[in-house]
């Protein structure tokens, strides 16, 4: 599984794509990403009223396109012709045709009665190989437990270490404070990769490699990967 063998090596993991250059989960966003040597990128999914999967953190498009309308309830035909200048709403399987394995990729379920849709078009675009699917919800990881990688986000403390690994995850995301010295290596303990969100200061990102995360997700990978190269 090419997410897991990024993650032995420590994966650099643009968030969104690369938001400091680009407008966030666009394809443009998630190419230049891929160009400037993300290991992985991550993306967030939404589903349109007609069951479209489409990449979008909120589900309003206020605060990334100035328009005030809910994804969920509206037509995909509603919403391929919204622009922010050059940028438009992608669906997920073009974001998966623009990756096509260059890099791996991590698709975040927002809402977990998504999860079966996310699956099926995983499945039909054969993806499997290299795209692991992520979320704040449990119960997203435990109905995808044997089907996928997978990985649990959380932001709050103690954690969810036990809780991941119970659900068959692979991956644990801690917002990264929570990725402490003892987090990473309890984690380890459970063969658990650890990736820390979301990171864009050179110090910190130093701070985490040195406890020994196996992955920073940053809105911009160039810092990453100079951290790398030290």
């Amino acid at each position: 599984m090419l997410v897991l063998e990024k993650l032995s090596k420590r994966a650099a993991v643009g968030h969104r794509g690369i938001p400091a250059l680009e407008l966030e989960n666009t394809l443009p966003s998630i190419r230049k990403a891929v160009d400037l040597g993300a290991d992985i990128v991550e993306v967030d999914v939404q589903r349109t009223k007609d069951d479209v999967l489409i990449l979008s953190h909120d589900e309003n498009l206020k605060r990334t396109y100035g328009v005030d309308i809910n994804v969920r309830e509206a037509l995909w035909e509603e919403l391929k012709g919204i622009k922010k200048g050059d940028y438009g709403i992608a669906r997920l399987e073009d974001a998966f045709d623009v990756v096509a394995g260059r890099a791996g990729m991590f698709v975040e379920i927002k809402h977990p009665e998504d999860t079966h849709h996310v699956f099926e078009l995983i499945e039909r675009k054969g993806v499997k190989d290299w795209v692991a699917v992520i979320s704040f919800h449990l119960e997203v990881m435990e109905e995808l437990k044997g089907k996928l990688i997978t990985g649990l986000v959380y932001s709050k403390p103690p954690g969810m270490i036990p809780q991941a690994k119970k659900a068959g995850c692979s991956i644990v995301l801690p917002k990264y404070m929570l990725a402490t010295q003892k987090a990473v290596d309890f984690a380890h303990r459970l063969k658990l990769f650890v990736v820390a969100w979301t990171v864009n200061d050179l110090a910190k990102a130093r701070e985490l490699w040195d406890r020994g995360v196996d992955g920073i997700a940053t809105d911009d990978i160039r810092i990453l990967k100079e951290t790398l190269k030290a």
